[in-house]
């Protein structure tokens, strides 16, 4: 990234770090992602989060893996994470990972691909570091969602799908389906893809579970659920 995009996010976490951690980590409010993310990884040994922020997702699944490993552009954000002991490297995204092949059991990126030039880049890059048969959980922004539906058809204006507004959109450059996720996996490579939600929204609302009921788990994910979460294996 140029020097303005990497002080837009520098000045995002510091913003951030300054506010408050809390809603990130367990013992304050659950992140829905973290939580859906951290139910899908099987574990192993070492994991790597692509744009791992402040490190907070390796604290729901420090039980799931003995070695925790981070891709970063921030440095304030990196600095955070460090102090939970997770073995952060700064890099920019949008390039390839300095990593070796076949090293890590299972790769996180979390939210990430939408803020990238070449999303299909990073995804071959994170299969090339992922060893044979290695797992990889992906979340990003669902377009197809029906609030985002509305906003377009009937208000006449194109969806925010983030609530950050330190630049215009949140810095999303692209903007996915289900389907587009799965081209894009299955193009570099990645078998057995397999799509989830978080279970525990249906609890919360009888709305939601009556929905899902009627429709089923498939298009009440693809209609109804806000982030697009995705389990894959390298072939």
């Amino acid at each position: 990234m140029n020097g303005k995009t990497n002080f837009i996010y520098e000045q995002y976490w510091h913003d951030r770090i300054r506010k408050s951690l809390d809603d990130d980590m367990p013992g304050g409010i659950p992140n829905e992602i973290f939580v859906t993310a951290s139910a899908a990884l099987q574990g192993g040994d070492r994991v790597l989060d692509i744009g791992s922020g402040d490190g907070s997702l390796s604290l729901y699944i420090k039980d799931k893996f003995r070695r925790f490993c981070g891709a970063e552009i921030s440095e304030k954000a990196a600095r955070v994470a460090q102090k939970h002991g997770n073995l952060l490297s700064l890099m920019d995204l949008n390039v390839s990972l300095s990593y070796k092949d076949n090293i890590f059991d299972a790769v996180t990126c979390l939210e990430v691909i939408e803020h990238l030039f070449d999303p299909y880049h990073l995804i071959s890059e994170m299969y090339r570091v992922l060893r044979p048969g290695g797992q990889l959980v992906l979340t990003t922004p669902n377009i197809r969602n029906f609030r985002n539906l509305y906003t377009l058809i009937f208000k006449g204006m194109f969806p925010h799908t983030t609530p950050d507004t330190f630049v215009w959109g949140g810095g999303h450059l692209h903007y996915f389906t289900r389907k587009d996720i799965n081209t894009l996996l299955n193009k570099a490579g990645f078998n057995k893809i397999s799509f989830s939600i978080n279970q525990e929204q249906l609890l919360l609302s009888k709305k939601r579970n009556l929905i899902h009921f009627l429709i089923g788990e498939k298009k009440f994910g693809e209609w109804f659920c806000g982030s697009i979460t995705v389990d894959a294996k390298k072939g």
